[in-house]
């Protein structure tokens, strides 16, 4: 059986072509740019994303009368999986422009639609959500930008931080506070062209070894924002957005056992075919029990991103199953690597087999779409709902609890 047979199991035969057509992809194309990129130490040329729009995947889950496949959220997981074998950070990018189209088709207007959706659909318009502020992440709580009522529209003031795909992002969808004339604030979100208007700034963010991630700083000072552009009115875009990030953490822990599958698998084929002291490196009993220990626990992280991907797709994954799978695939990958590329030795540590390049794209999954701790707070303050139902010990056995 393949490690991927569960999520294919549950994919209908046009799924099954487009997860065919990403491999092809990823080997033909993708593979061979990063290692390109990576020696240059640069971010893959744009073309790339072209060539991904050109088959139409930037339309995934866009229903076919709206220029995609219709695909499910399984389908998407297993996307992202192959992609992440190849490389984290860019399945990460790709398949967020993916999931802008996805947004902009269920919430947006006609109007958005006509305007915006064949340029996401093209690649033409790179689109990023932009929620997390420098002194505010998933707590949507404490986000200080805000919108203001002007005539026609909005004048957008505050800045945006860790925004993926930022530093070449043409379409965001950005979230700010307004305020309604009794004073009451709500957050809104917009769909925001930088290039209408001049009062914008974009900074990359320098992080050594992750530059595919394309993150920026982004600041508004009162930009203009027409009326038009307003796709989740005030009051609606914060539970849009929770239920967003809910899918982008199975998202993201999918894409972590799917790099680590990729490491386990270099690094098992390496150590087979290796010899030390008369015999191949897998036949050594320790460093053989240290693989089963990375297969041990990839397996179990798996089963946890099927089960969350499954309930996603149903519309009843809680926010404590998706915040566990992504707690559990992000420590999983990132340990999981580190020792794939031990066992491999300095050979491990070399360029053309990209274990170090996923390792540290991997380990900024750790923060995307909620830090470890959050995920923590949020499994915490569901026990009581969750593990609530079992009769307590003394009860399973005829006792009686003083």
């Amino acid at each position: 059986m393949s490690f991927f047979d569960e999520l294919d199991s549950g994919l209908t035969a046009r799924e099954l072509a487009l997860v065919r057509d990403t491999e092809r992809f990823c080997t033909e194309v993708l593979a061979p740019r990063l290692v390109q990129a990576r020696s240059r130490g640069e971010p893959c040329e744009r073309t790339v994303i072209a060539q991904w729009a050109a088959l139409g995947m930037l339309g995934l889950q866009v229903p076919e009368e709206g220029g995609g496949f219709g695909a499910s959220f399984l389908c998407k997981v297993r996307v992202a999986q192959t992609m992440a074998g190849h490389g984290f950070a860019a399945a990460f990018c790709l398949n967020n422009m993916q999931g802008m189209a996805t947004r902009l088709w269920r919430h947006g207007s006609a109007v958005q639609k006509e305007r915006l959706l064949p340029g996401l659909l093209a690649g033409r318009l790179i689109g990023a959500p932009a929620m997390s502020e420098p002194t505010a992440g998933s707590d949507l709580t404490q986000l200080r930008s805000q919108a203001v009522r002007t005539e026609g529209g909005w004048l957008l003031d505050g800045s945006k931080a860790w925004v993926s795909n930022g530093a070449i992002a043409n379409l965001l969808m950005v979230l700010a506070r307004t305020t309604a004339a009794d004073g009451s604030q709500a957050i809104a979100g917009f769909l925001v062209e930088p290039e209408a208007g001049k009062a914008f700034a974009a900074t990359p963010h320098e992080l050594p070894g992750a530059m595919e991630f394309r993150l920026a700083e982004i600041v508004f000072e009162r930009h203009f924002v027409p009326d038009w552009a307003l796709i989740h009115a005030p009051g609606e875009a914060f539970r849009a957005s929770m239920e967003a990030i809910n899918a982008a953490r199975v998202h993201v822990a999918a894409m972590c056992t799917g790099s680590l599958h990729a490491a386990l698998c270099t690094a098992v084929a390496y150590c087979g075919q290796r010899t030390a002291f008369g015999q191949p490196l897998l036949a050594h009993q320790g460093l053989q029990w240290a693989l089963a220990e990375v297969a041990a626990h990839l397996e179990a992280a798996n089963a946890l991103v099927v089960k969350a991907a499954r309930r996603i797709d149903a519309g009843t994954c809680s926010p404590e199953l998706a915040a566990s799978a992504k707690k559990i695939a992000v420590e999983t990958a990132t340990e999981g690597i580190e020792q794939c590329i031990r066992a491999m030795g300095a050979v491990g540590a070399t360029a053309p087999n990209g274990l170090v390049a996923l390792a540290s794209e991997v380990r900024l999954a750790a923060f995307a779409d909620g830090s470890t701790e959050m995920l923590n707070d949020r499994i915490g303050r569901g026990l009581a709902t969750a593990y609530s139902s079992a009769p307590a010990a003394g009860e399973q056995q005829g006792m009686k609890q003083p």
